[in-house]
């Protein structure tokens, strides 16, 4: 696949506990002119997929009407994939018709949970039904769901089979299962310093539990796999 990368916005309004975007640009949500991202677009050539690395291509829904209305008017023909909020997806799904009209093919979406409890744990500012509508919205429209999911290290297997039957009841076309991890500077890290005991941060790649687990560690990694395993038996990538 040829794929180029264009940055259309810097930063996040959001402040999840884990997630160190926020952080970066001091929790300010920066935006690029539409003319100047159909300049960067243009300037891929015949690249055929444009990757918006945006950690939030949707956080100023005005701007990003803006944006789908400038590329749709210079024709550039391409296919776009881009991060959203299911939130958002609920509602403004007009929004995303006119984004699919200008080519976005494929969204990737942070459900990270499937309960509220567990999302206001995570400061997500969200709730589970809206994760559950916004794939039923995605799946009329037409668009490639890719859905993160955080397992804890507190999970025990009745929470692992509970997100299995969760993924096996609403089909997302690519689910990314990680582990939460306290990265650096953000929230979560100052909250559970005390319990980390992996401070070396080439095992901090979302796949890796830094602080105890609940379930013996063989246990937790082997359901960990096989949750994997099984989701992506559901998978339509």
């Amino acid at each position: 696949i040829r794929m180029g990368f264009v940055a259309s916005a810097f930063g996040c309004p959001h402040s999840c506990v884990f997630c160190s975007i926020n952080g970066q640009t001091g929790g300010s949500y920066l935006t690029r002119s539409p003319a100047s991202v159909v300049r960067d677009i243009g300037l891929l050539g015949d690249i055929p997929i444009i990757r918006l690395v945006d950690a939030n291509t949707f956080g100023s829904v005005e701007r990003a009407t803006a944006l789908a209305q400038a590329i749709k008017a210079a024709g550039l023909n391409k296919q776009f994939l881009a991060d959203i909020r299911s939130d958002t997806v609920v509602r403004y799904p007009e929004m995303l018709q006119l984004w699919k009209e200008a080519g976005l093919r494929a969204v990737i979406i942070g459900f990270e949970a499937i309960d509220d409890t567990s999302l206001a744990s995570m400061r997500k500012a969200n709730q589970a039904r809206m994760n559950t509508e916004a794939i039923t919205i995605l799946h009329e429209l037409g668009l490639t769901i890719v859905g993160d999911f955080i397992i804890h290290p507190d999970y025990g297997e009745e929470d692992f089979a509970r997100l299995h039957r969760y993924l096996a009841d609403h089909p997302i076309d690519l689910p990314m299962i990680t582990v939460m991890t306290p990265l650096p500077g953000t929230p979560l890290h100052r909250t559970l310093r005390p319990r980390i005991t992996n401070h070396d941060l080439d095992y901090y790649t979302l796949t890796n539990a830094v602080i105890p687990t609940r379930l013996d560690e063989q246990r937790f990694y082997r359901a960990y796999a096989g949750l994997i395993a099984q989701s992506h038996l559901h998978a339509r990538i």
